[in-house]
């Protein structure tokens, strides 16, 4: 995953993988993490701002690499699936 630019320098995003705290990262940072092949339930927020939260399943097949870019609003933050791999 990727931090957003528009997330400002100092806002980390705090990831949790199957409701486990994944660990977090800031701008400039890019997180990986190796997952089992299965269907894995993917959250992520800013800290103390639960209701903008993001929140979606991923199904993980083996061999595959996915990657994602973090963007936030002003209400909420959200995963964006991307192909590229800078």
């Amino acid at each position: 995953m990727k931090h957003s630019p528009a997330l400002g320098i100092n806002i980390p995003i705090a990831v949790w993988i199957d409701g486990v705290q994944a660990g977090a990262f800031a701008k400039g940072h890019v997180y990986e993490r190796s997952l089992t092949p299965g269907r894995h339930d993917i959250y992520a927020s800013r800290p103390g701002r639960i209701s903008d939260s993001w929140q979606g399943t991923l199904d993980v097949r083996p061999g595959q690499t996915y990657c994602f870019v973090v963007k936030c609003t002003l209400n909420q933050v959200y995963l964006l699936p991307t192909s590229r791999i800078d």
